[in-house]
């Protein structure tokens, strides 16, 4: 049975153009319990496809003889000469993958096909296995592929994140489209960065102030900011901890204090970040007006108000009405569908 460029056994004829006797690169193969082998001067050499993806140009075989190659019979080609090659036209492979590229130009004395035959191992797939569709082709060449990620680690290296090593798996992911032929451009992850960061980076010092009162550990501000995007980061700097101070941060950028257990206790209510600005940032305004009236309010009625306690939000329905006959400030529940986001005056 037929080759097709990346190696695939198909059932259409040998056409010397996309179709071939034998895989990528070799003159003798096992078809069926039987050895095949080109005949010089008539069957052509598979020549696999390029670096970029596109198809090789096919060749006449013009070695040999109807009988199996050596294995050594490799024309006096050296691994050194391989090599040189292989840091000519691909000096962005990782070393792994250049050795293997020279061995196997070695074996085809043919950069095309020697590059076809590289990305059938090991080395090239535990570097580059993502690119590669269910039927052989390349979601993009080696070199595009590099260059997205380093775009990703540029966008990083600009709001303080140098060590990359927790994000590799995910580059890969997003430099590929997760498997849907969608990739994640350089411009788009930039955007995702730069709102996320604008989101957060004023919560940063008070996260890390309490994170060192906590746990007597100093976290810079890039670290925290890679655990807020990266679960692996959180998990390594103690899981759900510094989702808990977040939230805790909201509170003591306003004058809000308590303890951690209490914060860790709204986090597993539901309590989200944005919830909590909401919060805090209402908080102390209709705090003030229910005093005016006469009203004992603290932020706890209002923390669990916010997470859906029934009892605190029928209180405060009760103080905001009573707020609103006297003339005061209208403060109600700010909401996104049914969840409490905070507070808000009306």
């Amino acid at each position: 049975m037929p080759f097709n460029l990346v190696g695939q056994q198909v059932t259409e004829a040998v056409n010397n153009s996309t179709v071939f006797l034998l895989p990528p690169g070799q003159i003798t193969f096992e078809v069926d319990g039987e050895q095949v082998s080109l005949v010089s001067g008539q069957d052509y050499v598979n020549p696999g496809t390029k670096a970029d993806g596109t198809n090789g140009t096919a060749y006449v075989y013009k070695k040999g003889s109807t009988k199996p190659k050596p294995k050594d019979d490799n024309d006096g080609r050296t691994i050194d000469e391989g090599t040189d090659i292989a840091k000519s036209l691909y000096s962005f492979l990782p070393p792994e993958v250049v050795n293997e590229y020279a061995k196997n130009w070695v074996k085809s004395g043919d950069a095309n096909v020697a590059m076809g035959m590289t990305r059938q191992t090991k080395p090239w797939k535990d570097n580059f296995g993502k690119l590669m569709r269910d039927d052989g082709t390349l979601i993009m060449d080696e070199l595009s592929f590099i260059g997205v990620k380093a775009s990703y680690k540029q966008t990083l290296s600009e709001v303080g994140i140098n060590d990359f090593s927790d994000f590799e798996d995910e580059f890969d992911d997003m430099a590929t489209g997760y498997g849907t032929d969608d990739p994640v451009s350089a411009e788009e992850f930039q955007t995702r960065i730069d709102l996320v960061y604008a989101g957060v980076k004023d919560q940063i010092p008070e996260v890390e102030k309490l994170f060192r009162e906590r746990y007597n550990i100093s976290l810079d501000a890039p670290t925290i900011f890679g655990a807020l995007i990266n679960p692996k980061i959180q998990d390594k700097v103690l899981i759900g901890d510094i989702a808990t101070l977040q939230l805790q941060a909201q509170a003591t950028s306003r004058g809000f204090t308590t303890s951690f257990a209490r914060f860790q206790e709204l986090r597993n209510l539901g309590l989200t970040t944005e919830a909590a600005k909401g919060l805090y940032e209402g908080a102390g305004s209709f705090i003030s007006q229910a005093k005016s009236i006469g009203r004992d309010l603290d932020i706890s009625t209002l923390e669990s108000a916010t997470v859906g306690d029934t009892s605190s939000q029928q209180r405060i329905a009760r103080i905001q009405a009573e707020i609103q006959s006297s003339g005061g400030l209208n403060i109600g529940a700010a909401k996104k569908g049914d969840e409490v986001i905070g507070l808000t005056e009306n």
